[in-house]
């Protein structure tokens, strides 16, 4: 697999640094703010090389959790364009108790190259924390919400849609971690449309503030815009800067 080779030097990485004390052992801070700087292979739809950035601001004032995101992929091959995607996200998660949460999720993403012009996601739903750390961390989602899409060829769509995710972090040793994020999207008016996005990350800190991340991203969609393929994958490595 292409992803793993980058995985197993961070796994070794990680190994090889100072201990220091677990990051879910300190209370979360009211705000944080991590940037991820990096280069990205990619292939599916596009080939390339190309480097990638991407932000994360989360304000926590409890019960509330806010987080923004915002993420681009951009690329060219002699001065031709060949990779543009951008995503970006608003989150509010209201917590009920330590394992259960309900949250709200608005997204928007444009990928050309894999036929999307422009995509819109709302969903709201309810999250389990079954495991809360220090070491282990796991959070199974399931809601319920509206996705509104523009193809490149001009195919409009707009549907309801179902939505099942989880995450499971492991502490490895300190503030190192790994971590697998996985969302299943099935359009409830058409059961053969689904979408299944994976995220597989690690991160080896060299200080409080900056770490090495390796990332694994799959996207997959079962019925893909006329012409395209099903499945993207990006394999990236570069820095995490957190404030």
């Amino acid at each position: 697999m292409r992803g793993s080779t980058p995985l197993l030097i961070a796994t070794l990485a990680c190994a090889a640094l100072p201990r220091t004390a677990p990051a879910q052992a300190a209370a979360e801070p009211r705000l944080r703010a991590t940037i991820d700087l990096g280069v990205v292979n990619a292939s599916g739809n596009t080939r390339l090389r190309t480097v990638n950035a991407a932000e994360q601001l989360v304000y926590r004032t409890a019960p509330w959790k806010f987080t923004q995101t915002f993420s681009i992929v951009n690329g060219s091959t002699n001065g031709v364009e060949t990779a543009n995607n951008i995503r970006a996200g608003l989150r509010a998660d209201y917590g009920f108790s330590a394992h259960v949460r309900a949250y709200t999720l608005v997204l928007y993403e444009r990928n050309r190259f894999a036929g999307i012009a422009r995509r819109f996601e709302e969903s709201i739903g309810a999250t389990y924390g079954a495991l809360t750390g220090p070491k282990h961390i796991l959070d199974i989602e399931a809601g319920a919400g509206n996705n509104q899409q523009r193809g490149i060829v001009g195919a409009v769509e707009s549907y309801w849609l179902g939505r099942v995710a989880g995450r499971y972090r492991y502490a490895i040793r300190g503030n190192s971690y790994v971590e697998e994020k996985l969302e299943i999207l099935e359009n409830l008016e058409a059961t053969a449309d689904t979408r299944v996005n994976s995220e597989a990350t690690l991160v080896a800190p060299f200080s409080a503030t900056i770490a090495l991340r390796f990332g694994y991203l799959v996207r997959f969609d079962n019925r893909p815009e006329p012409t395209f393929k099903k499945t993207d994958q990006i394999v990236s490595s570069g820095v995490q800067i957190v404030f």
